[in-house]
């Protein structure tokens, strides 16, 4: 392994700062079967493994993800778009929060916006989305760069090593600071959210509701006759 001397470090910020991502055009709009899903975001996002050896999305990950309710079930064996999304969702979330948190944060979204256009589809809010992230980037070069500064400034005469690891713990910090603040948010949205026995309730009134209104319909119609 390389031994990156503080300026070359710095060098190197920007280029390892670009993540593949998934831009919204690239997302397939016909279903595809496990193995094309497993294919596609391996290709898409090759260039976020640490390792080569590392696995971005495997089956057996696409049925714990089912079993976990953080994805709904595949249809006749293919997946949609939609599911795609979820999944760019899971893959990026699971690295600093839990199943259970995931599984919180997606319920709604599966629910009010899966395969579903309630005048905004999951497509349009994964491009909303894309868009707020890649101009939030250039905010968050500037900050990394401005803790490579500190750290630099910190230690001008000491060892690559002190440089190096002030940069890792400010922005360990950093992440430490913002899981604190997204924890917080996922209660709040765990506290107003519906709970899935509301959300069966009220899907269940609604069927009732479209059945009376066809029946009203037609007793109508049969008046009329």
């Amino acid at each position: 392994m390389k031994d990156f001397t503080f300026n070359e470090i710095q060098e190197k910020i920007e280029q390892w700062m670009e993540t593949d991502v998934i831009i919204p055009e690239d997302i397939p709009s016909i279903e595809l079967y496990m193995d094309q899903v497993t294919t596609f975001m391996d290709k898409q996002l090759s260039g976020t493994k640490r390792h080569e050896n590392d696995k971005i999305l495997t089956k057996t990950m696409i049925n714990n993800y089912s079993k976990n309710d953080l994805l709904p079930p595949s249809d006749k064996k293919k997946y949609s778009k939609d599911h795609i999304i979820l999944l760019i969702y899971i893959y990026y979330m699971k690295n600093f929060l839990s199943i259970s948190d995931i599984q919180n944060l997606l319920s709604p979204m599966t629910e009010h916006f899966f395969l579903r256009d309630n005048g905004i589809t999951m497509s349009d809010i994964y491009s909303d989305i894309f868009n707020l992230e890649k101009n939030y980037k250039i905010k968050l070069k500037e900050n990394i760069y401005e803790v490579c500064k500190l750290a630099e400034e910190e230690f001008p005469e000491d060892s690559e090593y002190l440089k190096t690891f002030a940069m890792i713990a400010l922005l360990s910090y950093d992440i430490y600071t913002k899981k604190q603040l997204i924890e917080r948010l996922l209660d709040s949205i765990a506290d107003t959210a519906p709970t899935k026995a509301e959300l069966k309730e009220a899907k269940e009134l609604s069927k009732q509701k479209k059945k009376e209104a066809k029946e009203l319909s037609k007793q109508k119609e049969k008046e009329d006759i």
